[in-house]
């Protein structure tokens, strides 16, 4: 094994001559044993002696406010973040080019310089300095880059109203999709929001996505992804109203309220200010400013038992290199809690159910027969990122609702195949796929549902050219890695793409790099390459599906916000086997993007620590003194005969037809797949 440093090749001069942070990183102090008596005077003492249900947004906001800006963790912080996006990040490049065209509408982004002015500022607030570099990276509109600190997402700020932007007559508006509020005297849904915070409520909103959410390069997949929809919910086996990031946010509101301007019908404009709720995350217990950053900022004990990290690495190629980013824990915590809280509210309506009146007993479906019934569709079953529908009014119509490729493989491939023949069954000839809402995940499950519907005997990577980046420490982690881990930095896990597929037998990938200048800047990548797999085995039956290898039997349904492998499922069906797509929503009248955040495998600071760690050479990275998450793309794709990578090739995106959402369709799938399969099959 090569034992090396590569301490002095991380920061270059114009870092070096960064002076506003220091250079030390000490550890974050251990906690005092025992609780000390809880301060009143201090904000966080405030916040922390409050019942959750008491906290208002001014309590977290003073406390979030009085964290002291540390120049030491910062400087460890900003040392990271620069050397990620610096040395790694694949679009670092790419995010400069000007004037994309259609349907992208993102700005060019020069990552670094916006970093280094960061680093150039004098910060007096902490939670300022962390929101400084959340805003950089988001403004790559890149869904696989992301920055998150625990310390400042322990609190949920929550609004009543959820909000969709439904046409009706030609014109798009936007509309309350639901009132968690609502009460005899409160009836707002499907209101009508004139405004919001004084202005033009539509411009609003996509003036706020276009700000906070960098899901897409295309602000209809942002504004779609900032109001309100509907989700698959695996529990109950149906769709429910998912909250909206606009409505329900991690981040500090940069204000306590937001002020509505809404009219029912003919009746007269009624105003709303309505305050921000407050839900509380926070596992950890504090008295005052210090103890807040003690036990809730900074890194606690991972659990034991942990999985080996050589295991995560070499999963990396074969398993999971169209992966979806992992979620927050925060936001994980967030999710269990909405479980927690429908699970009471439904043990609470059944206790009042029993009490009220005795229910007639449910009927026990007979084998066979649909495990749910619906207005417009019976669902054959479900699995953990599929479920399948036989649509009532259009019988020889059925539907696959993809909504996750974070699925287990082995798993979910064989259930796909059993939903396509509890359709086929029954007579289905026709097929629906909607992909609204998947934000990507595994792969070998992408690859194999390419396969299922276009049988081939190669691997679906084997057919996408990819590269990565090549600095002199990429160099040298790969020297040492060559033929070891497994992982995403070892060539011999690629075949040579230009070169017969030939498999590498050296690093050479990495140690003979060409040269590419985009957005203005000249950098070196890897020559084309591709790593492979083995496929599932076909099964016999599906060359007696009606769908097999039929483009004209086959539609998508999207709305723009199907990600990583589901967008290279997406991109498959559609541009390599002509497969037509509809997406939902976006702007009235502008094309939509039927994929997004095509950016290949996606990695972030623990993992290439481990990289470097499973090599035995020192790790670029210093320890990031919070509890956070660092998330980027390292390895670029690109559509077939395209020089340019596929997250920047806005040619291969758009949908062959637009849909709008409407007062029916947005609450109601089954009316959306109708709506489809009319268009796509009507006689």
């Amino acid at each position: 094994m090569l034992t090396s440093s590569l301490k002095s090749l991380v920061l270059s001069a114009s870092i070096a001559a960064l002076v506003t942070f220091t250079t030390a990183a000490p550890a974050p102090p251990a906690p005092a044993p025992g609780p000390p008596p809880v301060s009143h005077l201090d904000p966080c003492g405030l916040l922390g002696a409050k019942k959750p249900s008491e906290i208002t947004y001014h309590d977290v906001a003073n406390c979030y406010h009085a964290i002291p800006f540390n120049s030491a963790y910062a400087a460890a912080t900003f040392s990271t973040v620069h050397t990620l996006f610096n040395e790694f990040y694949i679009f670092k490049d790419s995010a400069m080019t000007p004037n994309l065209p259609a349907p992208f509408s993102s700005p060019p982004t020069d990552i670094i310089k916006r970093l280094e002015t960061i680093g150039r500022t004098k910060y007096t607030s902490d939670h300022k300095f962390h929101d400084d570099i959340r805003r950089a990276i988001g403004s790559l509109y890149d869904a696989h880059a992301s920055y998150s600190v625990e310390c400042y997402t322990q609190y949920y700020f929550l609004q009543n109203l959820a909000l969709y932007a439904p046409v009706i007559d030609n014109v798009q508006t936007v509309r309350v999709f639901t009132d968690s509020a609502a009460s005899p005297q409160r009836q707002y849904e499907d209101c009508l929001v004139r405004t919001i915070n004084g202005v033009d409520a539509l411009t609003y909103l996509k003036t706020w996505a276009d700000d906070e959410l960098n899901i897409s390069h295309d602000a209809g997949v942002r504004l779609n992804a900032a109001l309100s929809f509907q989700y698959f919910d695996l529990k109950s086996k149906t769709f429910k109203n998912a909250d909206s990031p606009f409505s329900v946010r991690s981040n500090l509101p940069p204000t306590e309220s937001v002020r509505y301007e809404i009219q029912c019908g003919t009746a007269r404009p009624v105003t709303l200010e309505e305050p921000w709720k407050v839900l509380s995350l926070a596992e950890g217990e504090f008295h005052d400013v210090t103890s807040f950053v003690e036990n809730i900022c900074a890194p606690q004990p991972e659990a034991s038992g942990s999985a080996d990290a050589g295991d995560t690495l070499r999963n990396d190629i074969k398993g999971r290199l169209l992966h979806m980013k992992e979620e927050p824990a925060h936001y994980k915590r967030y999710l269990a809690y909405k479980e927690r809280a429908a699970a009471t509210a439904a043990a609470e309506a059944e206790a009042k159910a029993v009490k009220d009146a005795a229910p007639a007993p449910r009927p026990t479906p007979a084998p066979g027969q649909p495990t749910q019934q619906f207005a417009g569709a019976d669902l054959l079953g479900a699995g953990n990122g599929t479920a399948f529908y036989h649509l009532k009014t259009q019988p020889d119509v059925g539907v696959l609702a993809y909504h996750t490729f974070n699925a287990d493989p082995d798993y979910e491939v064989p259930n796909l195949i059993r939903g396509l023949k509890a359709l086929h069954a029954r007579g289905v000839t026709k097929l629906v796929i909607d992909f609204q809402g998947n934000s990507g995940g595994y792969v070998n499950l992408a690859a194999n549902t390419v396969n299922t519907f276009f049988p081939s005997t190669e691997f679906l990577a084997t057919n996408l050219a990819s590269d990565l980046r090549v600095t002199s420490v990429i160099q040298q982690l790969a020297a040492a890695s060559f033929n070891e881990t497994g992982g995403i930095y070892d060539a011999a896990q690629y075949i040579d793409f230009e070169n017969q597929n030939q498999a590498y037998t050296n690093d050479s990938l990495f140690s003979q790099p060409v040269t590419y200048t985009r957005g203005g800047r000249t950098s070196q990548y890897t020559h084309r390459s591709t790593a492979t797999d083995a496929l599932a085995p076909n099964d016999p039956a599906l060359a007696t599906f009606a769908w097999t290898n039929n483009a004209a039997n086959i539609r998508i349904l999207t709305d723009g916000r199907c990600g990583s492998s589901c967008a290279i499922v997406s991109h498959f069906l559609t541009n390599v086997h002509k497969v037509e797509a509809y997406a939902i929503g976006g702007n009235n009248g502008n094309a939509l993007s039927m994929y997004s955040f095509a950016g290949g495998t996606v990695s972030d600071e623990k993992r290439i620590n481990g990289y470097f760690a499973e090599v035995n050479l020192t790790s670029p990275l210093k320890p990031l003194p919070y509890a956070s998450s660092i998330g980027l793309p390292i390895l670029e794709i690109y559509a077939h005969g395209s020089d340019v990578p596929l997250e920047y090739d806005a040619a291969v995106y758009p949908a062959a037809y637009r849909m709008a959402y409407t007062t029916s369709n947005s609450q109601d799938r089954h009316v959306m797949w109708g709506e489809v399969a009319s268009h796509a099959w009507s006689k």
